[in-house]
């Protein structure tokens, strides 16, 4: 008799979870979602994913949407635009260098530009705010909305039953392994549960007396109507000096910032009410307003455009900004995939592999799951006032630490 998996959360993880289940035969699968699926954060993500040195995960997401896509007849959006580093002093952009190395070793398409190179590659760019830049052609995006049809659409075709509008409100165990689950639709046995809730998945497993080292923070990006339109194949751009990353939106320019002092959710266990479908918190110009200066330091059209769209929308990060994936709380059946960091299409196809060759207990692991483990942080994780420190210190290391490494 096949074991019996739910995966609990719609959005791109929980999708590409059971999928990749899927793939492996792992069991009998059904996916629930108290919603629709995408209705949590993946419906907001910028849909980006950038290689960089080190991080081939990202690498086997590439190979992956060509899969899923082929799998489910899905289209994704996928584009590859490749994507600008952008240095502002001199001490930056010698740190481009290795990467390019790196690229050059890998025979990837790249180049290292000067300002006016850069500024031709991207035309709001001002070359005298700029040191220099590294073009990185192993990058682009996506639309997250697309990437998650496509992983559920694919997931259906092998047998897994996708049921939306379904919530969870308790799992319950018995001779400490999972056993069933309440929902509102009625209960349900089951052998195994992998939690992909996002922001909700701490909230969830505390009613097991279990604490997720993982909380919401304010996350925002913006675009704005430059005077000049953008080129849709025009590369996506990051400045790890001033934290802001962006790229093309319908010919106007989005930018967003991986922030400082990140303001950190009031929520029980740092997540929005039950109810926070396809919804965003409040502009906050306040948080925002200086990452605007600096890019529009760079970007000198936008001390001008107006602004079309304020996101706000909240992100889960984990004290160290790497996922929460495997196993967790010594019990059997118990599965944790969340925690993305504002990364969750990227490491989509990252989760779904790790889930699956844990549950599977597989020999030879694509990834090493050790860097993920939900309880590497130990007792920490219950220490609520340093655990919403060290996550509001997370996101300013996204770019800043990624690149200097």
């Amino acid at each position: 008799m096949k074991r019996k998996i739910a995966v609990i959360g719609g959005g791109v993880i929980g999708t590409s979870v059971a999928w990749h289940l899927a793939c492996r035969d792992a069991g009998e699968i059904v996916l629930l979602e108290r919603d629709r699926l995408g209705s949590g954060t993946t419906w907001h993500s910028a849909g980006n994913i950038n290689w960089i040195p080190g991080h081939d995960a990202i690498l086997t997401m590439m190979e992956t949407i060509a899969t899923v896509e082929r799998e489910s007849d899905q289209e994704t959006g996928w584009l590859r635009t490749g994507r600008l580093f952008l240095a502002s002093k001199d001490e930056t952009f010698n740190t481009f260098r290795a990467m390019a190395d790196a690229a050059e070793a890998m025979c990837f398409e790249h180049a290292l530009l000067d300002p006016k190179a850069a500024a031709e590659r991207h035309p709001l760019i001002d070359p005298d705010a700029l040191a220099g830049a590294w073009l990185n052609g192993m990058s682009g995006r996506l639309n997250p909305a697309d990437i998650t049809a496509a992983y559920a659409k694919a997931a259906r075709r092998r047998g897994v039953t996708i049921s939306e509008g379904c919530s969870v409100t308790d799992i319950e165990l018995r001779n400490s392994r999972v056993a069933s689950l309440k929902t509102t639709d009625g209960e349900m046995a089951v052998d195994d549960v992998v939690i992909c809730c996002g922001l909700w998945s701490r909230r969830l497993l505390a009613k097991l007396g279990l604490l997720l080292p993982q909380w919401g923070c304010q996350h925002f990006y913006v675009i704005a109507r430059a005077e000049q339109k953008l080129d849709r194949n025009t590369p996506s751009f990051v400045s790890p000096d001033a934290a802001i990353y962006g790229r093309e939106e319908v010919g106007d320019l989005l930018f967003g910032c991986f922030d400082d002092n990140a303001i950190t959710l009031e929520g029980e266990h740092g997540a929005p009410p039950d109810d926070f479908s396809f919804s965003l918190l409040e502009e906050n110009w306040d948080q925002f307003g200086p990452y605007a200066e600096q890019a529009a330091w760079i970007f000198p059209s936008l001390k001008t455009a107006p602004i079309r769209n304020f996101v706000n929308g909240p992100e889960t990060f984990t004290p160290d900004g790497q996922p929460l994936l495997g196993p967790y709380g010594n019990i059997d059946g118990l599965h944790v995939a969340s925690a993305m960091n504002s990364g969750g299409v990227t490491y989509s196809a990252l989760a779904g592999h790790v889930i699956a060759d844990g549950m599977m207990e597989s020999a030879t692991p694509k990834f090493d799951p050790l860097p993920y483990a939900p309880d590497r942080f130990a007792a920490r994780a219950c220490d609520e006032t340093w655990l919403r420190d060290a996550v509001s210190q997370a996101p300013s290391s996204h770019y800043r630490g990624l690149y200097e490494q």
